[in-house]
Parts: C-alpha cells; structure tokens; sequence
C-alpha cells in the first residue's frame, strides 16, 4: 500500500497534487468544508469556530480515523497537510509504520515536498481567497515559509520526490 505524505506551506500546491493522485484523500480541510457548508458559513468561519471551540481536535480525530480504515483496507492514501518540521514528520511516519503492523500490514512512505516561490504561493492565495473564500493570513503563510524545514530519508521516507 502507498502513502504519500505531502510537504509544503499553504498555497504551494499541495492539494491541488492531492486530486492528481487517485488516492484517498485524508486531511483536516474536508471537516472543516463539511461544517461550513452544512452550517451555510465560509471556509474562513468554520475553521476559526472549530479552533475557538475545540471542534479542531474532533476533525484531527476524524483524519486519523481516515488513515486507520485506509491502512486496514489496503487503500492508497495521500495526506494532505503542511507538514512542515522534520520532527511532526518523523513521528506521524513512525505512527503510520506502528498502524501498519498492527493491521499486518506492509506500508511504502512517500515524500513529495514542494519548493515554491512566496510570489507564486501568494498569487495562490489570493485567487484562493476570491474563488473558495478560503483565505490564509499574510503573517501564517510567513511563519509556515519561515518554519519549513526540507523532508530527508533519515526522516523514516522511503523516497522523496521534489516539486516545483
């Protein structure tokens, strides 16, 4: 079973690569889409209301469960978050390999990390925020770029791709 573990700040392309893929989809996002339609409020709205509330923690529950039910079905999966540090990495790869045992399961772990120019991933954002009314702020989109550490094999990958 594959596993694609995507790396990037918000606006690199991340879930735009996620749709190419053909695999399950697991990521946080669709709970917070799934509330703000149901609760007829914008994206933006929705994740501040589960963040204030604790909603949040329900949603990050629910993209574990995603990834359970994948492991136990044999299903390729790709998850879709930032990703950013080599030690959120590194466990959530240890944490995927521990769920694969538990199954009997064997589970192949790849990396695609994306290198994107902030001019690029701001022009992103703005169409983002006029087309999904999803918009991220200048100062996050920073400290995600800012944080970024590059994935490596050590991390427990068993490949990487780079994405331009």
């Amino acid at each position: 079973m594959l596993t694609t573990i995507l790396v990037g700040s918000s606006g690199s392309g991340k879930s735009t690569h996620a749709k190419t893929l053909g695999q399950v989809i697991c990521s946080t996002d669709k709970y917070v889409e799934e509330q703000a339609n149901m609760l007829g409020i914008s994206y933006d709205n929705a994740f501040k209301m589960a963040q204030s509330t604790g909603i949040f923690k329900k949603f990050t529950r629910y993209f574990y469960d995603d990834i359970k039910y994948c492991i136990k079905n044999n299903k390729d999966f790709v998850i879709d978050r930032t990703n950013l540090s080599s030690e959120m990495r590194r466990n959530l790869i240890l944490k995927l390999r521990e769920m694969a045992r538990k199954y009997g399961k064997t589970i192949i772990i790849k990396g695609v990390y994306f290198v994107t120019p902030e001019n690029v991933i701001c022009q992103r954002l703005e169409h983002r925020t006029v087309i999904e009314s999803k918009s991220i702020p200048a100062t996050l989109v920073e400290e995600q770029i800012e944080k970024y550490e590059l994935p490596t094999i050590e991390e427990g990958f068993d490949y990487l791709i780079k994405k331009l």
